[in-house]
């Protein structure tokens, strides 16, 4: 099991920028990597999804699910099934001073690849690592339009 981080900083206040963090099918258009999310399931704060993306030339496809919490302004996540063997973690919103929002993503994965060596786990952390990136300068580029 492995775990990736990172942050980003966005103008905008933290709660519009939560807000547009909770359309899911909107911020997967900003993804090149990904190539479908549907909401199949939305009760209260909690929300099934099913996504399709690529990683490597591989398909891969899971559902999800997210429990958003808007008092703390964070997301917590899992995938429910699908090819990840373990895929969770937290979206936090931070005030980053004014009209200023950090965004931070921790992922916690599992690919469920048995006996991958050392060189390859640190590949597969650093495209996990890439794909974390790419996520948050998608919720970027959301709420800039």
């Amino acid at each position: 099991m492995a775990r990736v981080r990172g942050e980003i900083v966005i103008e905008g206040n933290p709660d519009d920028v939560y807000q547009k963090a909770k359309d899911i099918e909107r911020l997967a258009s900003f993804l090149p990597d990904l190539k479908e999310v549907k909401i199949l399931k939305q009760e209260g704060s909690e929300v099934e999804s099913f996504w399709k993306g690529e990683f490597q030339g591989r398909e891969v496809k899971w559902t999800e699910r997210d429990v958003w919490d808007d008092t703390a302004r964070e997301c917590r996540f899992y995938a429910t099934g699908g090819d990840f063997k373990k895929y969770e973690g937290v979206w936090r919103f931070v005030e980053a001073g004014e009209e200023k929002t950090r965004v931070e993503l921790e992922i916690e994965y599992d690919l469920g690849l048995p006996l991958v060596g050392g060189l390859i786990s640190a590949f597969l952390k650093k495209k996990m690592q890439e794909n974390l990136q790419a996520m948050l300068e998608a919720l970027q580029k959301s709420c800039q339009g």
